[in-house]
């Protein structure tokens, strides 16, 4: 197989060494794409095939593997996905993060399915893509910056107004074990801490335009299936919700559903949700939608508190995830701080999920007593103090004390106070907004995922909710399985995961072959998938993962939920965890084998 043979490849991959300030321009291996698709896959592969086991998340051997997809750059319906794969130093295990906006379609546009990015620069400096002249220019004069001003300043430094720009801010500079890369203001690879990487690395950002365009083997197709699925996204009810009220079109059903992660996961439903639910969040916040490139939607929404803004905050967002972590699981009833907090979040470059996780955590440890006013830096640190939040954020991001304990993530807190018993991580990644004894195959997921806690590796919430078997745990590993490798190939596909309210895999493989010509069958793209998976947990297992890894605190384990619609409820893991490794094939302690990828065997 040729590059002629796999259309839809831009056909170049840029490796960058800061170290010695080598450039070098490679050809993409059109076998990666047709075995592992792009963007997760093909990350995933390549951290496998060059990351020696043991490398330091925060040393010069670590890479951060920027990729895209086939589909990106061309009109399918939400491919605007970039990734970027490291090894991660919240976890030390392998980790990915997506990002949508317009950046991955720009990046094909100049002629490069992916960047490698190697070393340590002896200093700050950012990475000038334009088309096929690639610079490493000083970046001292923005090091310390915020994210929005830095990115702004670089785009005018290059005169290129439309340019696409993907920074870090003071916490990746500082080396936050969840600081995030910001791209083109409010887009985030946000969790496992690719920020702190990128940081660690003397790498402030990445600047890319490009002009080119992308060939495609079936243009009518592809314009015949995206019309296809545009329209019936146009009468999808859940895509528009999602057009109306951003991923918050969640907020009434989970928390009277009773599994919204509330103080510290202490509870399930929030008592003060009527002050920020669904129609709250349009009516007192929203004044503007956003599109990522290519999608239909415009899930994204410009907000701020029209009417009493806190310092001003406007914000993109914030997401659903975001809401629950730092409102209800801070015990915050008040957009004014919710949006006061994602705005920190956003200018300092950290992930807001594992912010809110963390900093609930050190709630929870004030209110028990274990640590006091001393350690907190004088701050009264308890459940639903806006001000202790905002102020605990900022802290974070400098590393100014007790901050400097808090960005380390919740696992290093847990260690700390003897507190992992509700310290809400997994392998080091926090839990997403989900409390998993109302869903239990979301417990599944959080415990048998690669990368740590994260929601949508396999999202079964949904499906437990329409099957009314959320509490069940029978058939949650035949479950979390499917959805994993479905999930394996969105990401690796590319798409956003909100497609798949009208693209479903057999849709997805069609995309795949009127763009590359390549035809591949569900049963092969669900292949693809578990090779996917099988890869990342083989990357895992030469870093000594094993079976006691894919566990879960306690307090989701041994502590029932006390009130609301879920209460009654734990997790009972090992059931679930033994048939999900039967179903995947691996042995007892979860080990997969590598015979089981063609493209490694």
């Amino acid at each position: 197989m040729n590059k002629q043979q796999l259309k839809g490849l831009a056909g170049k991959i840029l490796r960058v060494n800061l170290t010695t300030g080598s450039i070098v321009v490679e050809d993409s291996d059109p076998y990666l794409f047709r075995y592992f698709l792009g963007g997760r896959g093909v990350g995933a592969a390549i951290l496998y095939k060059e990351l020696a086991p043991g490398i330091d998340p925060l040393g010069p051997d670590n890479k951060l593997v920027f990729t895209v997809g086939p589909l990106e750059g061309t009109m399918a319906p939400g491919a605007n996905k970039m990734s970027v794969s490291f090894k991660s130093p919240a976890t030390n295990s392998i980790c990915w993060s997506l990002a949508g906006g317009h950046i991955a379609p720009e990046l094909k546009f100049a002629g490069y399915d992916g960047i490698i990015i190697e070393g340590k620069s002896p200093k700050p400096v950012y990475l000038w893509i334009n088309d096929d002249k690639v610079e490493i220019k000083d970046a001292l004069a923005y090091w310390g910056q915020e994210t929005h001003q830095s990115e702004d300043a670089i785009r005018a430094e290059i005169k290129e107004p439309l340019s696409k720009v993907m920074v870090i801010g003071p916490a990746g500079e500082n080396q936050v074990t969840f600081a995030c890369i910001q791209a083109d203001h409010f887009r985030e690879f946000g969790r496992g801490g690719g920020g702190a990487v990128m940081g660690s690395k003397n790498l402030k950002g990445i600047a890319v335009r490009g002009h080119g365009c992308i060939e495609v083997h079936d243009g009518e197709k592809l314009e015949e299936l995206t019309r296809n699925v545009n329209e019936i996204l146009a009468k999808h009810p859940k895509a528009n919700a999602r057009k109306a009220f951003g991923t918050n079109e969640m907020i009434d059903g989970i928390n009277a559903l009773g599994f919204w992660s509330t103080r510290n996961f202490q509870e399930g439903s929030f008592d003060g949700v009527d002050k920020i639910n669904t129609a709250s969040y349009k009516n007192e916040t929203v004044f503007s939608d956003v599109s990522c490139y290519g999608c239909s939607i415009a899930c994204g929404k410009n907000a701020r508190n029209k009417k009493n803004p806190y310092f001003s905050a406007a914000v993109e967002g914030p997401e659903f995830e975001t809401t629950g972590l730092l409102g209800p699981n801070c015990g915050i009833d008040s957009w004014n701080y919710i949006l006061k907090a994602t705005e920190i979040c956003d200018k300092y470059g950290m992930d807001t999920i594992s912010a809110g996780a963390v900093v609930a955590l050190g709630m929870e440890l004030y209110e028990k007593g274990i640590i006091d006013k001393v350690t907190t830096d004088g701050l009264d640190l308890k459940f639903g103090n806006g001000e202790a939040l905002v102020q605990t954020l900022e802290n974070i991001a400098f590393r100014r004390g007790f901050g400097d304990i808090l960005a380390n993530g919740t696992k290093t807190v847990g260690e700390k106070y003897d507190a992992l018993a509700y310290a809400p991580q997994v392998k080091g990644l926090e839990f997403a907004t989900y409390d998993p004894r109302g869903a239990k195959g979301m417990g599944l997921t959080y415990a048998v995922s690669s990368k740590g806690a994260h929601h949508m590796t396999s999202p079964t919430m949904g499906v437990e909710i329409g099957n009314n078997n959320r509490f069940s745990e029978e058939g949650k590993g035949a479950l979390v399985a499917e959805t994993q490798k479905y999930m394996a190939i969105v990401d690796s596909m590319a798409v956003c995961a909100s497609m798949r309210f009208a693209l479903s895999l057999n849709q997805q493989m069609r995309l795949f072959e009127a763009v590359t010509g390549v035809a591949l069958s569900d049963e092969e793209g669900m292949q693809i998938g578990e090779n996917i998976l099988t890869l990342e947990r083989l990357f895992n297992d030469r870093e000594g993962f094993t079976r006691k890894d894919d566990n879960l605190p306690t307090r989701f384990t041994e502590e029932t939920m006390t009130s609301g619609a879920s209460a009654g409820q734990k997790v009972n893991l090992n059931p679930m965890l033994d048939e999900y490794y039967q179903v995947m094939g691996y042995d007892k302690d979860g080990k997969p084998s590598k015979s089981k990828i063609p493209y490694f065997a």
